[in-house]
């Protein structure tokens, strides 16, 4: 009796195939392989002439009395964002971290991109002097390292509103209610640091959330009506 051999679409189907699966098993950490993209691009745009930047705050901005003590939950957002990533590599499955992954480097890549053509900054920074405390301190080193250009749509404010979202669909809430109720606390004052530390006006801050539900929408999709609860009806006899 002849064998029959597969034919060649068929094998090529069964190497695709096997490819996927091998590309499927792969450590989701493959995915911060992204940074040598992003960091370099961000510091390339961050080097360019700050006098050349269109000024895009808001009356209202001078309103927000600067408030040195927002440094420290400004700078824990490196912490947050790092430790939600973390946290879903390790104990969610793979396709709810690709699809947080999709959300987050995508609302950075469309960040980047407007950047490099709308030229963005601000002039919001007051006068501090460094030796007043530990915390005008810090604000010194932020300013001196990050420049007050490149900021509409706020990355900060972004990567806050995916992170926080990611543990909403995740229901933390239900499994570690004192958790997410600390992590719901540093991600409004995330927000609001970016606006008391004048890093970013409000205009940067409600163009980051639009964008936000442009790209959640976009990866999630509409979310599905929860079922109504049928209703009894009782028949007098």
């Amino acid at each position: 009796m002849l064998s029959v051999s597969g034919t060649e679409p068929e094998k090529n189907f069964v190497e695709r195939r096997d490819k996927m699966k091998r590309f499927a098993n792969l450590p989701p950490v493959w995915t911060l392989s992204y940074f040598a993209i992003y960091l370099p691009w961000f510091m390339a745009l961050e080097a360019r002439d700050p006098s050349e930047c269109t000024i895009v705050q808001l009356h209202v901005d001078r309103m927000i009395p600067f408030c040195e003590y927002f440094v420290i939950p400004y700078l824990l957002w490196f912490f947050y964002i790092g430790a939600v990533v973390t946290y879903l590599i390790l104990n969610r499955p793979k396709g709810e971290y690709y699809r947080f992954a999709a959300l987050l480097f995508g609302g950075f890549t469309v960040c980047l991109i407007l950047y490099s053509f709308f030229y963005t900054g601000l002039d919001l920074r007051p006068a501090i002097d460094p030796g007043k405390n530990i915390f005008t301190w810090m604000t010194s080193r932020v300013w001196a390292t990050d420049t007050s250009t490149n900021v509409c749509p706020s990355i900060h404010v972004y990567a806050t509103l995916a992170a926080q979202s990611a543990l909403v669909r995740c229901r933390l809430r239900d499994r570690h209610p004192i958790c997410y109720a600390l992590c719901s606390t540093l991600s409004i004052s995330i927000i609001l640091s970016t606006m008391f530390l004048k890093q970013h006006s409000v205009l940067d801050v409600l163009c980051a959330f639009a964008l936000f539900g442009v790209i959640h929408l976009a990866v999630h999709g509409v979310p599905a009506p929860e079922p109504r609860r049928s209703r009894l009806v009782r028949v007098r006899t």
